[in-house]
């Protein structure tokens, strides 16, 4: 049996906190009090797992209500010896505090537990669906062996998105930013399961966001995840230092809407906290940012009970995250990126939303894009139909600033608005060449009552034989959503060093446009600074735009296209085995054109011209 095959369904990954609800609005469940802690002393010792036999008793820390630990008892049922590599954990059953009817409550990951007044080490992991709070205790001495580590730099490696339907390289993301899935919801949802469950399974997500993000269709218990609300932190009033058995937190989200991932101080020496007692995304060095916690009360259930928790205060940063638990420094700083969004409501409302999100590269798409959708539910509504643009831009280190600039439209267009920029973000942290820094987001959502894309029902050129130089008129026809028909016109030039010959014309929306262009003519960036120009050549559906596309007798050798090779070239390419694998190129663009028509659109299509002998008339 190994921790992660028996243990991970019933990880006690620390609870997402909910974030200054206020206490009356919510359905709480007020833990049993047992008597006050008395003070803990740190100078007592510790108990080795070899001392620890079954039957012992003693008693751990951990917060039920407010912001001071109170006590729960411990009797020891035996040890797990080795069970991870030079590891072995006490298995151990809780009471008080109405751990009976609870079980071990998600959140408690990391609460001190002594025997003899020597501290064993910290609750780490249950089971669900149990008839009693059983838990793992990950030994105190494992825990020490995170005080030897150096701080390091933060973590920079990326995790690909790897959940079904969500995009894993540069090349994934891109695609999946201008041919998103059917299913936009299910993707994301599968997504962010993948970027943050391991975070919060089995614990409960709750406040505004669940009911939000009901409508995608998350399932427990990822529905209640995104625990966010627009108002600020809780006044918690003079909250205590953190010392053993304090509630405290990783903010992920900090600001005018927070997602915090909470758990429990093991202890707290010299400035040096030890917490959790299992890995938060087991990365190594990391930066995030700690705070304190009050917890307003727990709710039991059947799977997993859970903490009602409000942020405090950032007291200081988590640096190294093992298997054994997180180690952070009081005092210390995590760098996180800011980021704004500006809900312009239909009704002529503006609300601004001001963040800060954890330089966590491998959660940064979801980071970005469930305040995206938590924004727009606060400040206006997120189901339904609407219409909505989107326009802002990203700050890099180092390079100039990657534009947003789209448009969403139908049911629920607030879920495609932040699966575009999971798939965005998820193309600049994917990225073959840099690590990319994201200096900071700045977003503006401009919502309108109901549908407004446009249909193209049909497209045809004023002439189908043209010259080189010439001028063609490439007529639309258009259709309202449930509403009338009429036109739009796209002058369209032929370049002038085209000989005769067949001539094509894809032309259409701006992101059908580029879909096609990367179908016709796929090309592999050999740099970051040719991803971003890639990533900034986009348009929006608002936009007409046409290729102009002729055929090719070329090959596409290591992403780049070479369209017009003679014969005896192209064979020596294709023969050579210093090239990589060389596609043929049948088809080469040689135009681009469009022009902005304010309303998203949605159609592509091919005409098919001939250029004649002679130049333009």
């Amino acid at each position: 049996m190994t921790r992660s095959g028996a243990l991970v369904p019933g990880l006690l990954a620390a609870c997402v906190l909910l974030s200054a609800v206020p206490v009356g609005a919510q359905e709480t469940v007020a833990a049993a009090r047992a008597e006050s802690a008395s003070p803990v002393d740190l100078n007592g010792g510790e108990i080795g797992v070899d001392e620890v036999a079954r039957g012992q008793t003693g008693y751990g820390l951990s917060v039920f209500a407010g912001s001071e630990p109170d006590r729960f008892g411990v009797e020891v049922v035996g040890v797990i010896r080795e069970m991870d590599p030079g590891t072995s954990y006490i298995v151990a059953r809780l009471s008080g505090n109405g751990l009976e009817e609870s079980g071990v409550i998600a959140g408690m990951s990391g609460s001190p537990v002594y025997i003899d007044d020597r501290l064993a080490g910290a609750v780490a992991y249950s089971w669900s669906f149990t008839s009693e709070a059983l838990a793992l205790i990950t030994p105190i001495a494992a825990m020490r062996e995170l005080s030897e580590l150096e701080a390091g730099e933060a973590a920079g490696e990326s995790v690909g998105l790897t959940a079904p339907g969500a995009p894993g390289t540069f090349d994934q993301a891109v695609r999946q930013m201008l041919e998103p899935p059917d299913d936009v919801a299910a993707a994301l949802r599968e997504t962010v399961a993948d970027q943050l469950g391991a975070l919060v399974a089995p614990a409960d997500w709750g406040g505004r966001g669940g009911a939000q993000i009901a409508t995608l269709g998350f399932g427990e218990p990822v529905r209640r995840m995104l625990a966010a609300a627009p108002a600020g932190r809780a006044d918690t009033v003079e909250m205590p230092d953190l010392h053993a058995g304090s509630a405290v937190a990783g903010v992920l989200i900090d600001g005018d809407l927070k997602v915090t991932v909470g758990g429990t101080v093991t202890r707290v020496e010299d400035g040096e906290v030890l917490a959790m007692g299992h890995p938060y995304l087991g990365v190594g060095p990391l930066r995030v940012p700690m705070a304190t916690v009050e917890v307003v009360g727990v709710v039991p259930r059947v799977n997993s009970s859970m903490r009602l928790s409000n942020i405090g205060s950032v007291v200081g940063a988590f640096d190294q995250d093992r298997f054994a638990g997180l180690r952070g420094r009081l005092g210390a700083e995590a760098r996180t990126i800011p980021m704004t969004i500006q809900v312009e409501a239909p009704d002529g409302d503006a609300r601004r939303f001001d963040l800060r999100l954890a330089d966590l590269p491998r959660m940064l798409p979801s980071l970005v894009g469930i305040p995206t959708m938590q924004a727009l539910d606060s400040a206006s509504y997120g189901a339904g139909e609407s219409g909505l643009d989107m326009t802002g831009k990203l700050r890099l280190r180092g390079h100039e600033d990657v534009p947003l600039h789209q448009t969403f439209d139908g049911s629920g267009p607030g879920t495609s608005a932040a699966f575009y920029l999971v798939a965005l973000i998820g193309a600049l942290v994917n990225s073959d060449y840099e690590d990319v820094e994201i200096e900071g987001i700045d977003l503006t959502l401009s919502q309108t009552h109901g549908v407004r894309t446009v249909e193209i029902e049909r497209a045809q050129a004023s002439s189908r034989r043209v010259h080189a130089g010439d001028t063609v008129d490439v007529v639309f026809d258009l259709r309202r959503h449930r509403g009338d028909r009429y036109q739009e016109t796209l002058q369209v030039t032929i370049p002038e060093d085209r000989r005769p010959g067949r001539y094509y014309l894809f032309v259409g929306d701006g992101v059908s446009i580029d879909a096609a262009r990367l179908q016709l003519q796929p090309a592999k960036a050999s740099s970051l600074t040719e991803e971003l120009d890639m990533l900034r050549s986009f348009q929006p559906k608002s936009r007409l735009a046409a290729l102009g596309v002729v055929p090719a007798r070329g090959l596409i050798v290591e992403g780049r296209p070479m369209p017009q090779l003679p014969a005896t070239v192209r064979s020596i390419w294709q023969a050579s085995p210093l090239q990589g694998e060389p596609r043929a190129l049948n088809l080469a663009i040689v135009s681009e054109e469009g022009r902005d028509v304010v309303i998203p659109l949605d159609g592509l299509f091919r005409l098919d011209l001939e250029i004649l002998p002679g130049t333009a008339r």
